[in-house]
Parts: structure tokens; sequence; C-alpha cells
């Protein structure tokens, strides 16, 4: 607390206990004086009222006063640098709540643990297939939005991307306040803007690459399709190969000559006639024998899984009491029994489901690698950068090259169909996604003069703002203005104008 409230507290304090003693003596005096009735006696005469106990009151008076007369400058002074204290701090919990809710809904798992983008899995809405969709970074967020638009999109979310809602009014878990301090933290972690700008050149490089080795994965995607394929189409055999390992598991470690209490109540089983145990881990000795030989089938049966992952790691010996997993503290053996029946369970099930569901499970992967393969045939990703280079920039092929990479880094996330879910699914540049589409010059249409599209392209648009021809904002497009040099941001315009 500042100096200023301290003294004015006291000073305070020290007024009340003062009128307090004033009262407190007058009326002790005049219980002493009393001799009949107060209200048969007369009351203090004028020229006493006048004198003592008025000068009394008065000099009390003016002492608070001239108390307070000193205190309230001390108080001013101090006033400001405690209001600026308090914003400060109200800001540093603004903050430190809006990192806890980042980490307790799990923003970081798709934006990345300090912002820096990252990806999220999700159902490419064409194909059908499980994709590693990329999410934008966020600690440069606020260089392309600002807050009011930056809390629409936690609100309500983004349709078409694995974001949700996350604003009560969306549908989501946040209220206004947990919002307000999500952003808050959001602005703490924004990166300096020469950093921004520094990470231009190794995004246009990132670009360019991606596109030069489109070719390749594509071939790799529809490899990795095919072979999930066969997964499929191999798991009625494996499950007929696995299906009573647990129920044989139960069997070993509740049996009679096989059980021991312990291992019995892993399986919720008595055991009436408890096996050797030698190394006193409460799992019999052919308990222990039998355990490495069913793991082994099911490993045998199954195809590769994080259940099949912990069992391989697993290790029986009648004479050692633990299993020891590379890297991890030994496991006692009992324990390592209880994962043994858990994982033997999940491995079974899964086979199962995928049993059951292998007509719809097949007719998705078969759906999804004939799009990739039409994709891989028709290459809509594909930039013919003689055309381009010839259409917008005057026949400079480099101009031409660095403009497409800038627009794929920087706008094709909203302006180019399936471009986030990767290059086997991504359409033609400008085909649109979120934004409009862009081609056949609708760009042009929209904005006839050039130095108008360039300008809205650095501002972005305003909710309720006209920009270009009938165009109403809807504060949805960013502005770049902020992140990107404006011979850059020229060249993207100039490549819009193309397509």
């Amino acid at each position: 607390m500042e100096l200023g409230p301290i003294i004015l507290v006291v000073a305070v304090l020290g007024v009340l206990a003062w009128l307090a003693y004033l009262v407190t003596s007058s009326r002790v005096r005049a219980r002493r004086a009393e001799q009949e009735p107060p209200n048969q006696s007369y009351f203090m005469d004028d020229d006493e009222l006048e004198t003592s106990r008025l000068n009394g009151v008065l000099v009390s008076a003016l002492v608070a006063s001239a108390i307070l007369a000193l205190l309230v400058p001390v108080y001013y002074l101090n006033e400001s640098n405690r209001q600026a204290s308090a914003a400060e701090r109200f800001d540093e919990i603004a903050v430190e709540r809006g990192e806890h809710w980042y980490e307790e809904f799990q923003c970081g798992d798709c934006h990345g643990a300090d912002g820096g983008g990252g990806v999220a899995s999700y159902v490419e809405a064409r194909s059908g297939a499980t994709v590693a969709w990329s999410a934008p970074a966020l600690n440069d967020v606020l260089y392309r939005y600002d807050e009011d638009e930056v809390l629409y999109w936690l609100v309500y979310g983004r349709q078409g991307s694995p974001m949700p809602a996350w604003g009560t009014e969306g549908g989501g878990p946040l209220n206004s306040q947990q919002l307000d301090e999500l952003v808050a933290y959001l602005d703490h972690i924004q990166v300096d803007q020469e950093t921004v700008i520094g990470g231009v050149d190794g995004r246009v490089d990132r670009e360019l690459a991606r596109l030069g080795n489109a070719d390749a994965e594509i071939a790799a995607a529809i490899a990795e399709i095919e072979a999930e394929i066969a997964a499929l189409e191999a798991a009625p055999s494996q499950y007929e190969a696995v299906a009573d390992l647990p129920d044989r598991l139960t069997a070993l470690l509740s049996a009679p000559g096989t059980c021991t209490a312990d291992s019995a109540r892993l399986v919720a089983r008595p055991c009436d006639d408890p096996g050797r145990d030698s190394d006193r881990d409460g799992l019999s000795d052919e308990a222990e024998v039998g355990l490495e030989g069913l793991i082994g089938e099911i490993l045998a049966g199954a195809p590769a899984s994080d259940a099949t992952r912990v069992l391989e790691g697993l290790s029986f010996d009648p004479a050692d009491p633990y299993s020891v997993i590379e890297g991890t503290a030994p496991i006692p053996d009992l324990d390592s029994a209880a994962l043994t029946v858990t994982e033997f369970t999940t491995v079974v099930r899964d086979l199962q489901l995928t049993s059951d569901n292998l007509d719809p499970l097949l007719a998705t992967a078969e759906a999804g690698r004939a799009f990739l393969l039409e994709g891989l045939e028709s290459q809509r990703y594909d930039i013919d950068w003689g055309t381009i280079a010839e259409t917008g920039f005057d026949g400079n092929v480099a101009d031409a090259r660095r403009g497409a990479a800038l627009y794929n880094a920087y706008c094709a996330r909203c302006h180019t169909a399936g471009y986030s879910a990767g290059i086997p699914f991504t359409q033609e540049a400008g085909s649109g996604a979120l934004g409009p589409s862009l081609l056949d010059g609708r760009s042009v249409i929209q904005f006839p003069d050039i130095e108008d599209h360039l300008d809205f392209i650095i501002n972005g648009s305003q909710n309720g703002v006209a920009y270009g021809v009938n165009g109403i904002g809807r504060g949805w497009m960013p502005g770049f203005g902020a992140v990107l040099s404006r011979e850059d941001l020229m060249l993207i315009v100039e490549f819009e104008r193309a397509l």
C-alpha cells in the first residue's frame, strides 16, 4: 500500500479517537455532577456552552482540518501511482489466468505450446481422409487482427476447420471474462515485429519447397492409405487369430495350479489352488512362463499399435520379480500382468470393431485413395509459373514465384480450398474456402483500381465498412501491413489479379 492511504487512515482513526474521548469525558463529568433527573434540571447556560466546550470542539475541528489539508495533497500525489500499479497488477492477473485457460483447454495441442503454430487431426471434407490440418500461429495474430476480431474467432470458431467455438454465445465453454483473459495472454506472447518480418523469407522458401515436393508428398500419402487399406482387409483374419487370447489369459491367471490370490484378483476370479511363486511377486511360476507365450502369440497375430508396443516391452521370469522396460524404472511383475490384461483387451476389442465395421471403413479409405490418385493426375496444386509471370508480372518469373509463395504463406489458408489439409488435398490457387474465390479475375472485378486492392490487403476489412465495388466488410479479412513490406504486398496483389 502507498504512503498516502496509510497516513490518511491513521489520521481518520486519530480524529475518531479524539471525538470519542470528548464525548466520553463529557458524559462522565455530567454523571458526576448529576443531582436530579436531567428532564428536571437546567442545561448549561450560553456562557458555558460558548466557552470551554465549544472551544474544545472548534479546536478539534481545526486540528482535523489541518491534518486533512496536509494529507489530501499527499494522497493525491500518490494516487496516480497507486492506480497505475493496480492497473498493471490487474493486467498481470489477466495474463496469468489467460495462460491457465490456454493450457486447460489445450489450445497448445493445435497452435503450439508457445503459440507458434502446429497441426490438428481433422477429417478433410472432400476426401473423407483424416489429415494433419495446419493450425496457424497465434504469437503474431495481433499483427493481423485487432482484439475484437480475435474475440470473434474465439467465440464462434471457424466452420470447415478443426477450430471449434469457445465462447458461450457460439456454444463453447468460456464466458466473456475468460475470453478477455485469453486474449490478454495472446497479447502477452506476441513476438516482436522485427521477428515477424524477419521470418518472411523463410516462409517463402518453405512454400516453394512445398510446391517442389508436391508429387512425392502425394505419392507418400497414397502409399500410406494403401497400407491402411491392406491393414483393414487383414483385420478379420487377425481377429480370428487372437480372439480367444483374453479368455486364455484369464484362465492362466485364475486356474488351479497357475493362479495366486493376487493374479486372480486382476481378472476378478477366485484362486482355489495357488501355484508355486518362487520370486514372491504375486504371479505363479507357471503363469509367468505362460504369459511370455501368450504375449508372443498376440504380437505375432495382431498389427502394430500402441497396445502392442506396450506388450513388446514386458517380460516375465520366475526368478525375477520385476520387468524392465527400456527407458523406465523396473516394474513389479504383478503390475506388468495388469498391463497385459488391459492391452490384450484393447488389441482384441480394436480388431473386433474394425472387423464389424469393415465395409464402411474400407469404403472411406478407398474413396480417399481415389481422391489422392485423381489429385496426383490433375495436379490442381501446381502453378504455371510462365503463364502467371506473363499475365501479372511482365514476364518476371522470379517475381511470380515469390508472389505465389507469399500468397500461399499468408492468403491460401482462407482463399485456396484444401490448403490447410496439405498438398495432397490442395485445390487450384484462389479456389476459395473461408474467403471468396479469386479465380477468373474476381480480384480485378472487385478492385478495378490496383491501389484499392493493395490498400485492402494492407489494412484488412472492418465490420460494416465498404471496400472495392459493392463490398461490405465483416472484419474477417486480416490486414498484412504490419507483417509484410509494400513490395511483397504488391507481389501478392499482382498474383491474385493474374488468377
